[in-house]
């Protein structure tokens, strides 16, 4: 008796697939090939979809208030003495945009969103400290203390 179990769907070899009609099938690098290509056009298409989404109003709420900033400095109104800092916002919030798109693109809070969330609130906390000349004396450790936590809190999160 034959202990060997056949094959119900045996693999054809590729000068059987030619006879057949079939093309034959495609070889494991193929396989890697395709799949890279599948990966770069899901990325592209994801580009697509975001590119000039945000940029307009973005660019647009950032001359406005760069603008503003100068003109009250023009006109001798004290304003912020570290106006500077303002650009410290510019990251913080494409950190933002960054933490919503992959929030909607998710339906979910991913680790991914968490992070870009992350580090926007930090940048935030940062421009605010420099904007109004908060002394951070005490108040630097409890921000690390922050830190790490949202750390923890962003690497239990599911991918």
């Amino acid at each position: 008796m034959n202990d060997q179990i056949p094959n119900p769907n045996p693999i054809p070899s590729p000068e059987q697939s030619s006879r057949m009609g079939n093309p034959p099938p495609p070889a494991y690098h193929d396989w890697r090939e395709q799949r890279r290509a599948e990966r770069w056009a899901h990325r592209e298409a994801r580009w697509q979809r975001r590119a000039g989404r945000h940029t307009g109003w973005f660019a647009g709420v950032l001359l406005i208030v760069v603008g503003v900033v100068l003109l009250l400095e023009q006109m001798k109104i004290p304003f912020f003495t570290n106006w500077w800092a303002l650009f410290i916002l510019i990251p913080a919030f494409w950190a933002y945009i960054a933490a919503w798109d992959n929030f909607q693109e998710a339906n979910r809070l991913t680790s991914r969103a968490a992070g870009s969330l992350t580090v926007g609130i930090l940048l935030s906390v940062l421009a605010i400290i420099f904007l109004f000349n908060i002394v951070v004396g005490l108040l630097w450790p409890a921000l690390l203390i922050l830190g790490g936590l949202a750390l923890l809190g962003t690497a239990l999160l599911p991918e």
